[in-house]
């Protein structure tokens, strides 16, 4: 009997992939380069980021 671990993750694995993710699969992305969709993949995520923490921090104050 093998005791080998497999650990399998998945993608997306937070909410802000998640919420990026269904954001950007309702863009019309057909004309934008590769290196054009990292950057706006990075700036949704980031603006996501941001909301959450602005929340939280309501949340706690």
């Amino acid at each position: 009997m093998s005791n080998d671990k497999i650990t399998l993750s998945s993608f997306p694995s937070t909410r802000t992939e998640a919420l990026t993710m269904l954001y950007l699969e309702k863009q019309d992305l057909s004309h934008i380069s590769p290196e054009e969709l990292v950057e706006k993949y990075l700036e949704i995520e980031g603006k996501i980021n941001q909301t959450f923490s602005k929340h939280s921090k309501k949340a706690f104050s």
